[in-house]
């Protein structure tokens, strides 16, 4: 089963006709449903031509957008199965010369009646026939490295940058290389005037090694670095996904089933300074945190200054979709390799300036999957493929 016209199942459909003003229908508007909101069982629709911005906290079962949705400034909560994006939709927070600065919380959670009408139980982000998702979170300091050693018992991390971060914002201190990964959580306590020392909320446990030490023969992966895992905007699994090991998924590709006849449109994301936690389906295929999937020339996506963490399987996969740019980003403890990037020979993407720390051993089920080798986990893994053929995205099993 595919997706179906969610109308028809009972869902709340946006009219055609109504106000026009420049910022579209106002969920808060009671106008808007005709008097009768949308609640947590209804799949609400978008129509192409429509313009929807959300405006306050919205709990339904899903989002189907063809026309546009815009979240508006102010601190919002949004908790449903899933947002589907195609037809040439958008979903948008934010825009890159302006981007969100309050607090917006994505939470992507199953549900049995989008399980019945689409043939999924949920926790998807998907952009695909054209559609574009566009999360533009405050850019953060993602990453710095750690200036001078600190010794078990310490509270004050010396950094080699000026950083932003602020109190009550969760850390990864990781130093110690592969062959002794010490990793340390910890929460911000304070920030110095300079910008260069955080005050930790408790003290270290082990010693982590700064670019300043003074060993003879450190190699570049025992020196420390400090992680910032927490962002602004927040696309996360439901409170269920750490028993399960079922987390929320965003997939960008061209079309929804590989039985569709028409010509695949490629479909764009671009995500800036975004939290990804409780994501990943462990032993899924395809059920990735962030996935480019046959998507072809990606030149207009782009993953920038995000963080990737409490990921059940695997972190960023780019398969088919050369030209997307990946950039500062942070991938904390994922299960398998940090990053895969399987390009066609005619194009690769820009990966740059990321962190993967601690990868962890996986042997998945899938045969496909094992052949990846994530027994031995790596931050990034290449394969270079022959040009692939355009397949769905599995979301009818």
């Amino acid at each position: 089963m595919g997706f179906r016209e969610f109308e028809a199942g009972g869902g709340a459909m946006l009219p055609c006709m109504g106000r026009t003003d420049a910022s579209g229908l106002r969920w808060s508007d009671p106008a808007t449903w005709a008097g009768l909101p949308p609640g947590r069982s209804d799949i609400v629709h978008v129509p192409v031509g429509r313009s929807l911005l959300i405006d306050q906290d919205v709990d339904v079962a899903a989002l189907l957008v063809h026309g546009s949705v815009t979240v508006a400034p102010r601190d919002i909560a949004i908790r449903t199965a899933g947002i589907l994006v195609t037809l040439g939709g958008s979903f948008r927070a934010g825009e890159a010369d302006r981007p969100f600065q309050n607090r917006l919380t994505v939470t992507l959670c199953q549900s049995a009646k989008v399980e019945t009408l689409v043939g999924v139980e949920g926790k998807f982000l998907v952009a695909a026939e054209g559609g574009t998702i566009e999360l533009n979170g405050a850019r953060r300091v993602g990453w710095s490295i750690l200036a001078d050693t600190v010794f078990p018992g310490g509270v004050v991390l010396k950094l080699t940058e000026q950083i932003d971060w602020r109190v009550g914002e969760r850390l990864v201190v990781a130093s110690g290389g592969a062959d002794l990964p010490l990793v340390e959580e910890r929460l911000v306590a304070a920030v110095g005037s300079d910008r260069l020392r955080v005050t930790l909320d408790r003290p270290l446990k082990h010693r982590h090694l700064g670019r300043n030490a003074p060993v003879m023969g450190a190699l570049p992966g025992t020196i420390g670095k400090v992680a910032l895992l927490s962002r602004d905007i927040v696309v996360e699994g439901d409170e269920s996904s750490d028993q399960s090991n079922n987390g929320a998924c965003c997939t960008i590709a061209p079309q929804l089933e590989e039985t569709v006849a028409s010509a695949p449109q490629p479909s764009v994301a671009r995500i800036s300074g975004v939290e990804f936690r409780r994501v990943g389906q462990f032993n899924r295929p395809g059920r990735f945190p962030l996935y480019w999937h046959g998507n072809g020339a990606s030149d207009h996506s782009a993953l920038v200054n995000c963080v990737v963490h409490q990921s059940y399987q695997r972190g960023v996969v780019m398969s088919g979709s050369p030209g997307v740019r990946v950039t500062g980003n942070v991938v904390y403890r994922p299960l398998g390799h940090g990053f895969i990037v399987d390009q066609a020979e005619d194009g690769a993407s820009l990966v740059t300036t990321n962190l993967v720390i601690r990868p962890r051993v996986v042997r998945y089920a899938d045969p496909a999957m094992r052949a990846m080798c994530e027994h031995r986990p790596r931050a990034v893994w290449f394969a270079l493929a022959t040009r692939p053929r355009t397949v769905g995205l599995g979301l009818t099993r």
